[in-house]
């Protein structure tokens, strides 16, 4: 195993746009599914977002590890307050009943984000390949890349990633809502660094 990170360019390949697309909804139990009826469907609309250059999810906000040829993790981020545009998501295909309850309960708390802070808004490895490093490896290349402050948001139950994000350097700064479909959510950390 020969991991590579990188910043993602603009000559992405379809394949490639999908691999990101399906590890930002299948490591993510809450939000996404919520915006996308299955993975199948996050697999044809993120794509059409990226390319239709949409603020959150575009090319430059975007780094990846690779192995070989296969995309294998994602780290997606954002400058500044991240807006979520409806009609960009509806005008791309997404048409989910909880859109407006996703973006009131989740992407509305970063849209309190300061102009200079870096949002890191989803690491995402691909399931049979965590445990190595490669999560470490996304953010360590994103913060010799792109200069602080940083934020993240992570459930507070996910004590793992808690931890991880604190050998880091994160430090909490408050506690605020989970967003689930269900409400059974734990809240969760708003860290910075």
């Amino acid at each position: 195993m020969s991991i590579q990170c990188r910043r993602a360019n603009h000559t992405l390949s379809e394949r490639q746009l999908q691999e990101i697309a399906g590890l930002i909804y299948d490591t993510d139990l809450h939000i996404y599914p919520a915006m996308f009826k299955d993975r199948k469907e996050a697999e044809l609309i993120i794509p059409r977002m990226i390319r239709s250059e949409d603020q959150i999810f575009r090319t430059e906000n975007l780094f990846i590890a690779v192995d070989g040829k296969e995309i294998v993790g994602v780290l997606l981020w954002k400058r500044g307050p991240v807006q979520w545009n409806t009609s960009v998501y509806e005008k791309c295909g997404g048409n989910s009943e909880h859109i407006v309850r996703v973006v009131r309960e989740y992407y509305n708390l970063l849209a309190e984000t300061a102009v200079n802070t870096a949002t890191m808004i989803r690491i995402s490895v691909r399931k049979d390949m965590q445990g190595n490093g490669i999560g470490s490896l996304l953010m360590d290349t994103f913060m010799r890349e792109e200069p602080g402050p940083y934020e993240l948001y992570v459930l507070m139950d996910h004590t793992d990633e808690v931890r991880f994000f604190k050998e880091k350097g994160f430090s909490v700064r408050e506690t605020r809502p989970g967003f689930s479909l269900d409400y059974s959510a734990y809240p969760c950390f708003w860290m910075v660094k």
